[in-house]
């Protein structure tokens, strides 16, 4: 288990990440994480996912069965496919529709992305990340009902569901916002560099 400390390590430290802060992540204890990077504690599969999940990488990297952080490239390539036939196959009215939202998608990341802005990559990763999953699980809870939504019990989980999904997406805005804030801060300080803060926003 020793590459998983060294990664487990590793990710933690990239994300400027303490034993105690991980420790929480996974509801643990301080001295548990530790045993996880330095006395060759094995974690459950449950914990390996858990920071699988948060870091962003396959499971197989973090237990050091691939050097291959997650599995982007292969994933690109078969969703480029898919979706190519996907969309080909949508009625005309409807491929304007995908394509405003690809295009408003690679607004949003293009300008981070070429700023290597961490920040807010992660935030928007995040964001995404806990509008499918939230969605999804509307969706299934719907599914599951049969058709019952107006059951009293079924709708109230699904409001308390969707109550879930607005207030994780407002936090996330807000940080979002404070990104950008703290952005045009240092922007700002460091003017001298020559960059304008509406330039590099």
């Amino acid at each position: 288990m020793q590459k998983f400390s060294n990664r487990l390590i590793s990710l933690r430290k990239e994300r400027g990440l303490t034993q105690e802060d991980l420790a929480k992540l996974i509801n643990k204890k301080r001295s548990t994480v530790s045993g996880y990077e330095t006395e060759g504690k094995e974690p459950d599969l449950e914990t390996v996912c858990v920071f699988a999940k948060y870091f962003g990488v396959s499971t197989d990297y973090l237990l050091g069965n691939s050097d291959e952080r997650n599995h982007v490239e292969t994933v690109f390539y078969n969703d480029k496919v898919n979706f190519e036939r996907h969309f080909k196959s949508l009625p005309a009215e409807l491929r304007p529709v995908v394509a405003k939202c690809f295009d408003s998608f690679y607004l949003l990341l293009g300008r981070d992305m070429q700023l290597s802005r961490p920040e807010r990559l992660r935030i928007y990763e995040e964001l995404l990340h806990t509008l499918q999953s939230l969605r999804a699980d509307i969706r299934k809870a719907i599914e599951a009902s049969g058709g019952a939504v107006t059951d009293p019990v079924a709708l109230s989980d699904l409001m308390a569901m969707q109550s879930q999904l607005k207030n994780e997406v407002s936090a996330l805005l807000d940080k979002l916002m404070q990104a950008d804030m703290e952005i045009a801060f240092n922007i700002k300080k460091d003017a001298g560099g020559g960059l304008s803060e509406r330039s590099a926003m």
